[in-house]
């Protein structure tokens, strides 16, 4: 009998201690990890949290700082400052915690510096035997949902407005959807993108060859999904690539008389982060692999047509309005650090029309505080039904702004010269990112939040800003020279800056801004179409920073000159730099 007593004892301490191991591994698991543990097969995408990223910082973030890419350099430079180019998200996550995760789980999907989190797939068993690990803090689940999906209208697109002739180029039936915005007059001052990476993030990009795309600028391409470097369809592999096509056409295209985009001479980087297999769920940590990529290369936009909110397959876990606060999904946390980082986040608010009151219908990452989220208007300016709304949780104004995402012109994702007419925020948000490349290439001093601001303050709805359209549909000209009122002093630039002049086209005087890097020799001069010269309003031994000048219109023995375009050109000792400006009377 007393054996059986020391037994029975023996077996409740084991089965004390069992439970007490498994109510603390739990206790690391999220409420959504928890039920979809309950609820799905496995193996379950899961992050994977660390404590702490190294012992030694101050010479990990000297090692971060010294491998910045040259672009991300001056971009942080631009937005952070001197002296204050990284920190702690930049020290990336400890090999060695990885590798003691690694042993145990099925696989590392993906590894983020910012999160200093990973992704892997795993059973229960395998994420509670992490769970016990000192240096893991808490497991979430991977979230899943939607892209937001353009519906085809080719049978059903609005009538569009006619293109004018004053412009340059020939829009064609793209003219509407740029010109709602005032992009062509942009184009007309010789502004396409030049200059601006921009990073896609999307389901992947199938027909490059397009007539309208083959012109592209591609730097480099990522398949986030599938682990290669192919963003198109390959047999056998994860994800279809029509919705990264369609967003590209949106902001890039380019076939005078069929579509051109608004940042046609950007250059790009494509990355594909959705796989569209499960019922066209996303997931959100290729999102943010993406994200640090383009960082790393030296991206300046995001523009992200996709977002997180709930899904088809197990609902419970999945993400839902009151979750829409700016600090909730693991997408908005990645896309505010991004922002951090300089880069400017441009996303998709959603196709999930209104929301009862008090809530909201947007999608992760449109609730960032510092993601610029683009909702969608008609081709008269009137907001469509399907576009998200806001405001978010913790009261901030969402959507930011609007653009045309109704009977949008785009290029084909499988005929090499065909095009489609297609509706969703998905096609709103890529022309706002193509408006901000022209800005940064009118004034690449601006930081991302001046250029948030510049978009917002002269929107068509900036008096009186709401949870439907927020501050309205985007003006591209004047979001462009309302900035340059506001060019700062300060360090000089590591390179030699051209301004656009302000105000453009003008008359009867104009102000040319530009800032030198260092003492030099500087002309500045005035030349016609044809390459003649027509007067020097500079020419002179200057020091560094900030200059300006105003033309009155006159040559060189202080004759007016006619209407039409100029072109100025500064020269400070072996750099060079020239714009166009256009004399209107």
């Amino acid at each position: 009998m007393r054996k059986i007593v020391l037994l029975l004892t023996i077996f409740g301490i084991v089965t004390i201690a069992t439970t007490n191991t498994y109510s603390q591994t739990r206790a690391k698991w999220t409420r959504a990890l928890q039920k979809a543990a309950r609820t799905e097969i496995e193996p379950l995408a899961a992050w994977v949290f660390f404590a702490d990223k190294s012992t030694n910082p101050a010479a990990r973030l000297a090692e971060a700082e010294a491998n910045l890419t040259p672009r991300a350099r001056n971009r942080r430079l631009r937005n952070r400052g001197a002296g204050n180019l990284v920190d702690h998200y930049d020290i990336p996550v400890s090999p060695r915690y990885v590798q003691r995760v690694a042993a145990g789980v099925r696989r590392i999907r993906n590894t983020s510096r910012w999160l200093n989190a990973v992704a892997v797939d795993a059973t229960p068993a395998e994420l509670e035997r992490l769970a016990a690990f000192r240096f893991v803090t808490k497991i979430d689940l991977v979230r899943r949902d939607r892209v937001p999906e353009p519906v085809r209208e080719d049978a059903l697109a609005p009538p569009m407005r006619a293109p004018s002739p004053s412009h340059a180029a020939n829009y064609g039936p793209s003219f509407t959807q740029n010109d709602q915005i005032n992009v062509p007059m942009m184009h007309d001052l010789g502004f396409s993108g030049n200059g601006v990476m921009i990073c896609m993030l999307d389901a992947g990009f199938n027909n490059l060859d397009h007539v309208a795309l083959d012109h592209l600028d591609i730097l480099v391409t990522r398949d986030f999904v599938n682990g290669d470097s192919i963003v198109s369809d390959q047999a056998g592999q994860m994800g279809s690539g029509n919705h990264g096509t369609w967003t590209l056409g949106a902001i890039g295209g380019f076939e005078p008389g069929q579509l051109i985009g608004p940042a046609w001479g950007a250059t790009y980087i494509l990355a594909k982060t959705e796989n569209t297999v499960w019922e066209k769920h996303i997931e959100e940590d290729a999102w943010i692999a993406g994200a640090e990529w383009g960082d790393s290369i030296g991206a300046d936009i995001i523009s992200s047509s996709l977002g997180y909110l709930n899904g088809f397959t197990s609902p419970d876990p999945n993400y839902n309005w009151a979750d829409m606060d700016g600090n909730t999904t693991i997408v908005t946390i990645g896309a505010d650090i991004a922002a951090g980082r300089g880069m400017l986040v441009v996303n998709s608010a959603g196709n999930n029309s209104l929301a009862p009151p008090g809530t909201n219908s947007l999608i992760g990452s449109a609730d960032g505080d510092s993601v610029l989220a683009v909702g969608a208007v008609d081709n008269l300016g009137v907001r469509t039904s399907f576009s998200s709304v806001g405001n978010t949780v913790d009261g901030r104004i969402k959507p930011d702004v609007m653009a045309m995402g109704q009977g949008v012109r785009t290029a084909s994702a499988t005929d090499p010269t065909g095009y489609s007419s297609l509706s969703g925020t998905s096609l709103s948000c890529p022309l706002v990112a193509g408006v901000a490349a022209l800005m940064l290439e009118a004034n690449p001093a601006l930081t991302n939040m001046e250029i948030i601001d510049a978009l917002r303050n002269t929107a068509d709805n900036a008096g009186s800003p709401d949870s439907l359209v927020g501050w309205g549909i985007i003006d591209a000209h004047a979001a462009t020279f309302s900035t340059l009122t506001g060019i700062k002093d300060g360090t000089p630039p590591p390179e030699l800056v051209l301004y656009p002049a302000f105000p453009n086209p003008f008359n009867p005087t104009t102000t040319l801004r530009y800032e030198l890097p260092h003492t030099a020799h500087v002309v500045l001069s005035i030349y016609n179409v044809f390459g003649q010269q027509i007067t020097t309003l500079v020419n002179e031994t200057q020091s560094s920073g900030l200059k300006s000048i105003i033309w009155n219109g006159t040559n060189r023995r202080g004759h007016k000159v006619s209407s039409g375009l100029y072109i100025y050109r500064l020269q400070a000792g072996e750099l060079r730099e020239s714009r166009k400006m256009m004399l209107l009377k």
